[in-house]
């Protein structure tokens, strides 16, 4: 599994892979060409425990370069860590490479060398591992590869390109969204045809888009829905995944997906929204507050002082708490969810759960443009809100009124939305299993 652009993509195969070791006993390796995909995802998370459950090996770059294997993801986790002093030192050479200090050749310079000495400081280090050391080259010697070829021309991903040329992709989209609408999908030019991926799509409507911008050749495309929204998958996260822990969360909460600050997210609108939240959710309705954090998001650094100052430390545990559940968990106490633009939006929509989509991309350079999806308020907006899988609040009167609504016509305004759930990606009973069938028969028929 090519685990690209993050450890998230895992999230959407998972039902498969359990498809594939139960019924073919297929082994799973799961590759990590960046090591942020690793470090980020917090090993206590529901996500973290079950890719452990599935992984026969786990194969990743370091930090110098070289690739590794480990036997578990846990292993492969701590071998990555990293101290607070190299954090910081990471810290400021990205600043100086992209920063406002990059307008100056010296700044970009300073952050070659930083990050070389680093890179030669880690290889020493690294000395002592070389048994675990890994040869690329037997990537050649797969039947298979499960991604998201959307990710395929991703810098990071250069090595693996080359050396997955020649090997059958299967592919499905990490996050969850209305992509037809995206960029990526609307190429003015189509790219040349390529008989080596097979796609998995979320809807129909994604066909031209992967044709076209991708090279996907018209019957190496299937609509399968959305797999993780298998029922089956569903019952087996809450047999499987214990409730341990959940105790501890409110009887009934406000589900925040969180996001990390960034150009789409800028910290005093995130401050801002979290705020506004708080008022009308805990403070107006009496609603307390459950924060997932985005795996980009650091509770103990930047990002979490922007929630400990918008919604009080004083009140953790009382009015707001972090959880690192499952969604599907969490779902069950949940009255509404709010995102900065969270494809988990549509998990909590096929179990019935309406999302407000709190981001205000009002005046930011690079969401607000002549080219941006608009509401029917002229306001940018992210595909999924312009599909109308979410509601959107731009403002606080907004958030209000949507709050109101979702109050006091709940079924109302979820069946509105549900129904555009439907009309898009349908309802498809065992997708996992057709997804996994499918691969099987591709994979045999190309060793016959």
């Amino acid at each position: 599994m090519w685990c690209s652009p993050g450890f998230g993509l895992i999230d959407t195969w998972l039902p498969v892979i359990k498809k594939l070791k139960e019924n073919n006993k297929i082994r799973i390796d799961f590759v990590f060409p960046e090591p942020s995909s690793l470090i980020l995802e917090d090993k206590n998370s529901d996500l973290f425990k079950l890719a452990e459950q599935f992984a026969d090996r786990v194969l990743y770059r370091s930090g110098s370069g070289r690739w590794f294997v480990k036997d578990t993801l846990i292993e492969a986790r701590n071998s990555l860590k990293i101290s607070e002093f190299e954090k910081k030192l990471l810290f400021f050479s990205y600043r100086l490479k992209k920063g406002k200090a990059s307008r100056y050749p010296l700044a970009k310079v300073i952050s070659k060398c930083i990050l070389s000495a680093y890179t030669y400081a880690l290889r020493i280090q690294e000395g002592f591992e070389l048994e675990y050391l890994y040869d690329i080259n037997l990537f050649n010697e797969i039947d298979g590869v499960l991604c998201d070829i959307t990710a395929e021309g991703k810098f990071v991903n250069e090595t693996l390109r080359g050396k997955l040329r020649n090997v059958t992709k299967f592919s499905m989209l990490h996050g969850l969204e209305a992509v037809w609408m995206n960029k990526n999908f609307l190429c003015k030019k189509t790219v040349k045809k390529r008989s080596d991926i097979v796609v998995y799509s979320n809807s129909y409507l994604e066909f031209d888009g992967y044709k076209r911008c991708f090279g996907v050749l018209k019957n190496s495309i299937s609509h399968v829905g959305i797999v993780r929204h298998d029922k089956d998958w569903i019952r087996f996260l809450c047999d499987n995944l214990k409730e341990e822990n959940t105790g501890e969360l409110f009887d009934s909460f406000v589900l925040i997906i969180g996001s990390p600050a960034s150009p789409h997210n800028p910290p005093e609108r995130k401050r801002k929204v979290l705020r506004n939240i708080y008022d009308i959710a805990y403070v107006k309705y009496g609603i307390k507050l459950v924060i997932k954090p985005h795996p980009k998001e650091d509770r103990y650094g930047f990002d979490g002082d922007i929630y400990s100052n918008a919604l009080n430390i004083e009140n953790y545990g009382k009015a707001w708490m972090y959880s690192d559940k499952n969604p599907f968990i969490l779902g069950k106490k949940v009255v509404f969810v709010c995102t900065f633009g969270s494809g988990v939006s549509l998990d909590m929509l096929f179990i019935n759960k309406p999302t407000i989509d709190c981001a205000d991309l009002r005046g930011l350079e690079l969401y607000d443009t002549e080219s941006s999806l608009r509401n029917e308020s002229g306001n940018p907006v992210f595909g999924n809100s312009y599909a109308k899988f979410t509601l959107n609040a731009c403002s606080r009167p907004e958030l209000e009124l949507h709050v109101k609504s979702i109050l006091t016509k709940y079924e109302e305004t979820v069946e509105l939305l549900r129904s555009n759930y439907d009309s898009y990606f349908g309802v498809f009973n065992g997708s996992s299993g057709i997804v996994a069938n499918d691969i099987c028969r591709r994979v045999y028929a190309d060793k016959l």
